[in-house]
């Protein structure tokens, strides 16, 4: 027995290595506080599920429901990281397969691109637990799948393909940018891996194809069917589905619209310019006969790509979605043997590049984050002092939050105008009405909906945070008649109803 083990581990060591160095690397995200905004949405919504509100139309966010079931399961930040640790840890174990089956007996190959996996999912704010992030396991498992498949003698069973369209299903149901991921895979079966127009037409009857479309859209059709059963059909295909067309537009527009979206969001050129690129890689992969894998990938990372610039907005996480595929390209890149091939990947990258430029992706600095920790755990500076580091705003929501705990009740809601979704996450409570931001309600135009909230619930506190700048019609008028200035913590006005002390 202990040999077998022993074996085993000298035979996957790599693997092993690979997976404590993401795990080292996440150990300082199971300590950090109530910082992130998106992180703290997710969370909100998960408490709601958890108190019995129905996702959409008792309390609002724009993106399809896993991510919030997840936050949900977890109930707070720790877990919710501890979640994304070890969803991530199989994340990596999938990758690395996926690279022994593209790069057979090359474990230099499946150690680098494995490595700069790790390494650039970590730069992309891959320890937050972002939908971006748990996207990786059930695309790339997906892909392995299907890889598999078309390799395998014989042929793989039908249900394979179908299990590849409900995984890629599981990861449009976290972030809708997914569905270019399945358009990848598509791509590949029906054109890349044919040699004449003629098969290519016949692909319209490949049973492969067809299951994996089977797969993707039966879980979705069935989340569709679970809100409209629920009373929320209609406000989850319209928030997390059809209104992600005017998202992608709001950065520039300033609205949920669509108006001036062909035009000021650059999707149509950035469209025409993927079009153009699987339409001049096929010929080229077919005329010198470039392998299954790096046709796959290639056309995976053009795909990936797109999808991470949909919106034009520049945060780094997008980017964890073509980050998995490029780190295979790396490998293609440097062992492969074919100068095309590394041409089109040096070419494909450059693209990339180009638009990573212009949009201007954030980064956030990887080294100060990670010396902040050891300052920390080495006790060279407080708990106040560590917190602040995240966003100077980190103990205003902790004492906010407390104030919450002690003088309301559980089941009582309250209201914040501000972007602070972290103070009802922390002191578990929920919003009076559908939205946890102020940006929700500006965005959606739910100045009215949120009154009536407001009126119905008569929150006995409400905090109004200083820095807010944009205006909440109907507001100020009941916190001048209803209400009264309790407190001032940080930049936080706190204001508690006159009728509201028992």
């Amino acid at each position: 027995m202990l040999k077998q083990i022993f074996r085993w581990i000298e035979k996957n060591e790599w693997l092993i290595l690979l997976s404590l160095l993401a795990l080292i690397l996440r150990i300082p995200s199971l300590i950090e506080p109530y910082w992130y905004g998106d992180e703290g949405i997710y969370l909100v919504l998960g408490q709601a599920i958890r108190k019995g509100l129905v996702l959409y139309k008792d309390i609002h966010d724009n993106k399809p429901p896993l991510l919030y079931l997840l936050a949900a399961l977890a109930g707070n930040v720790f877990y919710f990281r501890l979640i994304l640790m070890v969803w991530f840890g199989a994340t990596v174990t999938v990758f690395y397969r996926l690279m022994q089956v593209l790069f057979p007996k090359n474990n230099k190959a499946w150690g680098l691109s494995t490595l700069t996996m790790i390494i650039l999912t970590t730069l992309a704010e891959g320890n937050v637990a972002n939908a971006e992030i748990f996207m990786a396991l059930p695309t790339t498992t997906a892909m392995l799948i299907a890889y598999q498949s078309v390799k395998s003698k014989p042929p793989k069973k039908g249900w394979k393909w179908l299990s590849v369209g409900v995984l890629l299903a599981a990861a449009f149901l976290l972030k809708v940018p997914a569905v270019f991921d399945l358009m990848a895979l598509v791509v590949w079966l029906a054109i890349f891996e044919k040699n004449k127009v003629l098969e290519i037409i016949k692909s319209l009857k490949d049973k492969r194809i067809w299951l994996i479309v089977v797969g993707f859209l039966l879980p979705v059709a069935m989340s569709i069917g679970y809100y409209y059963q629920r009373g929320a059909g209609e406000r989850y295909f319209r928030s997390a589905l059809g209104q992600n067309i005017g998202y992608l537009a709001s950065w520039n527009t300033g609205e949920h619209s669509a108006s001036g979206f062909a035009t000021e969001s650059g999707l149509i050129k950035r469209a025409v310019v993927l079009l153009i690129g699987l339409s001049l890689f096929y010929p080229l992969a077919r005329k010198y006969k470039l392998s299954s894998g790096a046709k796959l990938t290639v056309g995976w990372f053009m795909c990936a790509m797109f999808g991470a610039l949909l919106s034009e907005r520049p945060y780094p996480h997008y980017l964890i979605q073509p980050v998995i595929p490029l780190s295979i390209l790396l490998s293609f890149f440097v062992f492969g043997s074919r100068k095309l091939l590394k041409a089109v990947v040096l070419t494909v990258m450059a693209v990339a590049g180009i638009y990573y430029y212009q949009i201007r992706f954030w980064y956030y600095p990887i080294l100060p984050y990670y010396k902040n920790f050891i300052t920390y755990i080495s006790g060279k500076e407080n708990k106040e002092e560590y917190r602040a580091y995240f966003d100077r705003r980190v103990n205003q929501t902790y004492q906010l939050a407390e104030y919450l705990k002690t003088t309301t009740n559980k089941d009582e809601r309250t209201f914040i105008w501000g972007d602070e979704p972290y103070i009802y996450a922390l002191a578990n409570r929920l919003p009076v009405g559908r939205y946890a931001v102020a940006y929700h309600v500006i965005d959606f135009n739910g100045y009215e909906e949120t009154l009536e909230d407001f009126d119905k619930y008569q929150p006995r506190v409400v905090m109004v945070m200083e820095y807010e700048e944009r205006e909440f019609p109907g507001l100020l008028d009941r916190i001048n008649t209803d209400y009264v200035l309790v407190d001032k913590m940080d930049r936080a006005i706190v204001y508690r109803r006159i009728n509201g002390t028992k």
